[in-house]
């Protein structure tokens, strides 16, 4: 499993803090119309990972507030505690990390993650179709529902602007990772969707078949989906964004709730090493996470998905060309459809389907190819699944691995084929047979 060579960064400031953050450690989208602070991210303080509570915890935001932070959030994730703290201007900053790394703490700015951007056609199937990513990464053809395993024991969970419970073409036993999402009432509530974005992305996770209606998923009806909500905050003019320590916090709530596959079709332009830490934390813990490659059209790298310990997904076209928008780099693992994606939007009063593009439209087609492979043959690892899907994925671009591609497009046989063992031995009886009688004299 390769390790990024990029594993220090300079120390960066630029003007990253809203106006309103969040004093409490779930996640919650950021207003697109917020002034921004400087916003940075403590680790290394062991008793700040102890407990939050009591003298310990008293002292140290007493300490900080003495260097000129303000502590808004703790979060616990990845086997690691983080102190969010906001500070007045870059000055503030400099001096309050002078201060903290002299203590021994680790100091960096927090970065922002955006919904990745995508191209929109609206469009009403006129009866149920299959969208050409779908039977694309199924060599042309979907199996048919008793293909599919009925017991998930590997959830998937998504992170990103919201899941339209309400969709009728949507699992409707879908659920908030994250507990305090699953108040209706609520601004970050889980089953809605200002953005149509997540819910675009489960439409081509888990859109149900069968039905007559819309469209079909890679795993149709998939059960047990798990939402975390990170975008488009009730009341705001937009989308907005989130924080990367916001994002790790966001898997932890996917893990604590039993996901062991996270789709993230969103992204940033600057690195954390705080935040690259606690996703490989997740991956060698046993987590399996996708996240989209970009859409500059360019060579830069986009995180989390060009941190090693992620799949990243670049995007492809119904001739098996690169997008012209997909990012190219040596941290691209593998390709799939994402020009001309149908699947499931709202709003709540017309629920329908919108024709997006994006690298967010690629990233949905490789994670529910994991967990419909993860969960046919369950006793296989995130490194094994991984490897099953980068090795089986079909040749394009320069022979072998390549910046544009990866390892090649998506490809749920050619995965499966590489994972070993599509049709496992049975098991040897309970007691072994009787030995033959001797032959009669």
């Amino acid at each position: 499993h390769r390790r990024a060579s990029r594993d220090s960064m300079p120390f960066v400031l630029f003007l990253a803090l809203l106006a309103s953050a969040t004093a409490a450690p779930t996640t919650k989208g950021r207003r697109a119309n917020e002034q921004p602070k400087v916003r940075l991210v403590v680790t290394g303080e062991t008793n700040v990972a102890r407990t939050t509570r009591g003298a310990r915890a008293s002292n140290r935001v007493a300490q900080m507030a003495a260097w000129g932070g303000n502590v808004t959030m703790t979060i616990r994730a990845a086997h690691n505690t983080f102190t969010v703290v906001e500070v007045a201007d870059p000055n503030e900053a400099r001096l309050f990390k002078e201060q903290a790394e002299r203590s021994g703490l680790r100091v960096e700015e927090d970065q922002r993650r955006y919904p990745g951007p995508s191209v929109a056609t609206r469009t009403q199937p006129l009866a149920e179709e299959t969208p050409w990513g779908i039977e694309r990464v199924y060599n042309g053809a979907v199996p048919n529902a008793s293909f599919f395993p009925s017991a998930v024991t590997h959830p998937l969970c998504i992170i990103d602007s919201g899941y339209l419970l309400a969709h009728p073409d949507l699992p409707a036993d879908a659920t908030a990772a994250d507990s305090l999402q699953a108040d209706p009432a609520g601004t970050m509530y889980f089953g809605g969707d200002l953005c149509n974005h997540g819910t675009h992305v489960a439409g081509t996770i888990a859109a149900i078949g069968g039905d007559g209606e819309g469209v079909v998923g890679v795993f149709p009806g998939a059960p047990g989906l798990k939402i975390v909500k990170v975008f488009g905050q009730a009341g705001s003019p937009g989308c907005g964004w989130t924080w990367a320590s916001q994002l790790v916090d966001a898997v932890q709530r996917c893990v604590d709730s039993g996901a062991k596959i996270v789709s993230m079709s969103l992204g940033g332009g600057g690195p954390s090493s705080t935040e690259r830490d606690a996703f490989q934390t997740f991956f060698d813990d046993g987590i399996l996470i996708v996240a989209s490659a970009g859409n500059g059209g360019s060579s830069s790298y986009s995180y989390p998905a060009s941190y090693p310990s992620i799949m990243s997904v670049a995007a492809t076209d119904i001739s098996d060309a690169k997008a012209s928008f997909s990012q190219f780099n040596d941290e691209v693992d593998i390709a799939a459809p994402g020009v001309d994606v149908v699947s499931t939007v709202g709003p709540p009063s017309d629920p329908g389907y919108d024709s997006f593009s994006g690298t967010s439209m690629a990233a949905p087609h490789v994670s529910g190819l994991a967990m419909v492979l993860w969960n046919k043959y369950p006793s296989y690892t995130n490194a094994e699944v991984r490897t099953a899907l980068e090795g089986g994925a079909e040749d394009l671009g320069e022979p072998g691995r390549d910046n544009e591609f990866g390892h090649g497009l998506a490809n749920y046989q050619g995965a499966e084929m590489r994972l070993g063992a599509p049709s496992p031995p049975p098991s040897p009886p309970a007691t072994p047979p009787a030995p033959p009688s001797p032959p009669a004299p």
